[in-house]
């Protein structure tokens, strides 16, 4: 019988034999029947979707709270059950870096919030509120990226942190441009600083924005130096320090530059609009430079470098991640318009008020029937739930929808091939890569 089994480890670092969760790739033998019949849980996978819903729904599986059993239907699911298995290693992987990433950076916060004077130790608490609510998948990527080539993945913990304080960062100043006022479930900076005026009875005049505006500025500052910090600090006698701080800033300049584009563009569309081919390059260009660096690549070779990779295998990482990068940001174009604002953590149709130019607008823009409907909606910054559902009835309906699907799965299937010809990654780790991939396909938010 064709199988793999994760067992819990206890606190000792023990195996307790007691829970187990066991992929079964054919039913032919005899202890087939036994497994499931002293299973707590029984699936049967016929997709990958299954699956992944499988996963969301029953927490307990990725926590090993119990005798998990999934099988597939017939010999012709034996992908799916591969893909299954894949996309556990993944999650079960992020699962447990993030818990441990989570309570050291509850640490990494309480220690920076140790300010005297109240107005910074105000501005520094906006910071750690920001910074608490992350998901730690880029924290993961960096954990991940280290453990291709070496097994003591808590040496790496640090950047991972570095990276995620990173993030958090640069996110409070793409609210800032963006206008938003919900950033991981919580207001915004800006946001949180004029409702706390207004609770104390301050009059709020325009030059409250501008302040509240520039304190989340000082604050997203002080993060990105927080991150470079941490780095220096964490690994001062690495021998390879000066390379790691060069590439970290390396994808912080590309992240911007990827800002510039994406902040400009709205603009000269407006003005004096770009032809079409010409359009999607920067759109893509975007994708590249602003999410694909620092979403994957940025964290993926920064673990490597940290473990000292050479260079011929970070480029070849770098070509895996720019393609699986650019995928992840249509997907996010896509979610951004159809996903549920609750699960997605941010303001669903922001893009539209802010006149974004994604691959969806890029399709729909050549329809002119259905393009002159969507400028009615385009830029305006009191859209309604209406006009939302309007919107994704005309994305569908013109067919713009289906061509940003393509394009992504074309991007997915390019990254799948990329991991597939890299022989240097031990098949372990290959595993949780391919599983990354489809996380990154099949999530809702």
């Amino acid at each position: 019988m064709h199988k793999k089994i994760f067992y819990d480890k206890g606190n000792d670092g023990s195996l307790e034999d007691y829970q187990e969760t066991t992929f079964l790739f054919d039913s032919t033998c005899k202890e087939f029947n036994d497994k499931v019949n002293g299973s707590d849980f029984f699936y049967q996978i016929a997709t990958i979707e299954d699956f992944y819903s499988i996963l969301h729904n029953d927490k307990k599986v990725l926590e090993c709270g119990g005798n998990y059993v999934f099988q597939v239907n017939t010999d012709k699911d034996l992908e799916v059950m591969l893909q299954g298995y894949q996309l556990f290693s993944f999650m079960l992987f992020l699962k447990n870096s993030r818990e441990r990433l989570y309570g050291k950076m509850q640490n990494f916060n309480q220690k920076i919030s140790n300010q005297l004077e109240q107005r910074i130790a105000e501005n520094i608490s906006e910071f750690t509120r920001m910074n608490c609510h992350g998901k730690f998948i880029r924290g993961a990527l960096v954990n991940l990226g280290y453990s291709i080539l070496k097994s003591d993945i808590e040496y790496s913990d640090d950047l991972a942190l570095a990276f995620e304080i990173y993030q958090t960062a640069i996110l409070i100043n793409d609210d800032i441009i963006d206008h938003a006022s919900l950033r991981r479930n919580q207001p915004t900076i800006p946001v949180h600083y004029i409702n706390d005026w207004e609770r104390k009875g301050i009059e709020i005049k325009r030059n409250a924005y501008d302040v509240a505006n520039s304190m989340a500025i000082c604050a997203g500052g002080l993060g990105m130096c927080y991150a470079n910090q941490k780095v220096a600090e964490a690994y001062r006698g690495a021998d390879n320090l000066g390379v790691l701080l060069k590439y970290f800033n390396e994808v912080i300049i590309k992240t911007i530059q990827g800002e510039i584009i994406d902040l400009i563009l709205p603009f000269e569309e407006q003005n004096c609009p770009l032809n079409e081919d010409d359009l999607v390059d920067s759109i893509t260009e975007i994708y590249r430079l602003k999410t694909a660096w620092y979403t994957v690549i940025g964290p993926l070779c920064l673990g490597m470098i940290l473990a000292g990779g050479a260079d011929e295998d970070i480029k070849k990482i770098e070509g895996f991640a720019e393609n699986l990068g650019i995928a992840f940001q249509i997907k996010d174009d896509i979610l951004g318009i159809y996903a549920d604002e609750d699960h997605l953590g941010k303001n669903i149709g922001s893009d539209i008020t802010e006149f974004k130019q994604t691959l969806l607008y890029a399709y729909i823009r050549n329809q002119k029937e259905y393009f002159s409907n969507l400028l009615r909606y385009y830029g305006n910054e009191n859209l309604t739930y209406e006009d939302v559902n309007a919107i994704r009835d005309l994305f569908s309906k013109s067919g713009a929808l289906a061509y940003a699907e393509q394009e992504m799965n074309r991007y997915f299937e390019l990254a799948i091939k990329s991991l597939e010809s890299m022989k240097f990654i031990p098949q372990e780790k290959e595993t949780i890569l391919f599983g990354l991939i489809w996380y990154l396909k099949l999530r809702k938010f």
